[in-house]
């Protein structure tokens, strides 16, 4: 009896285990899917210098580095779509030399010393920055996508963004927490 017991209990408690590791998935990816879609949508609010682009023709790139998964829901979610009047490319990026031809770059990293190193790699070039991690601003990146409870929301570094010859719609500004840096280490 204690035997059968103990194995209903064991059982349940591995039923739990696994609907709740099942929730956690759909749940990461509801958000990799709102990460996507701010992605794509920040390509509608941001101006970029003519020079960003060789000519009319030219997709906006849409990069992103650190994790494979919202990498590939990011390139489902831009599939055959547009932002102000250029076709939008989805690419994980890998290595330094990847990074410049992006005009958005999501760094999916967290420590920071990964994001300072990516950050001073494109400070020359017009790439706006995007991470999610709690230093992202404080470093030098432009947009950082903040958990807060059930919802993402936007804090904004528009000197970076400034910077980096970019110019971020009030609209998008109005929607978001612009952030005062007084050191950006990455982008200023």
């Amino acid at each position: 009896m204690f035997t059968s017991q103990r194995r209903r209990t064991v059982v349940a408690l591995i039923v739990c285990l696994l609907f709740c590791c099942a929730a956690a998935q759909v749940q990461h990816a509801d958000e990799d899917r709102v990460k996507a879609a701010y992605l794509y949508n920040f390509a509608k609010f941001v101006d970029w210098p003519a020079t960003s682009f060789s000519g009319a023709d030219d997709p906006m790139l849409v990069c992103s580095i650190g994790d494979e998964r919202l990498a590939e829901i990011l390139q489902q979610t831009v599939r055959g779509k547009q932002a102000r009047g250029r076709p939008i490319e989805a690419r994980q990026v890998s290595s330094e030399g990847q990074f410049k031809p992006c005009h958005i770059l999501l760094i999916a990293f967290r420590d920071s010393e990964h994001i300072s190193q990516i950050l001073r790699s494109v400070q020359s070039a017009n790439v706006l920055t995007v991470g999610q991690s709690d230093e992202f601003t404080r470093l030098g990146g432009m947009i950082n996508l903040v958990r807060n409870d059930n919802s993402l929301e936007l804090e904004i570094n528009l000197k970076a963004a400034e910077a980096a010859g970019l110019k971020i719609s009030s609209r998008l500004l109005a929607v978001s927490r612009v952030v005062s840096v007084p050191h950006a280490g990455g982008n200023s």
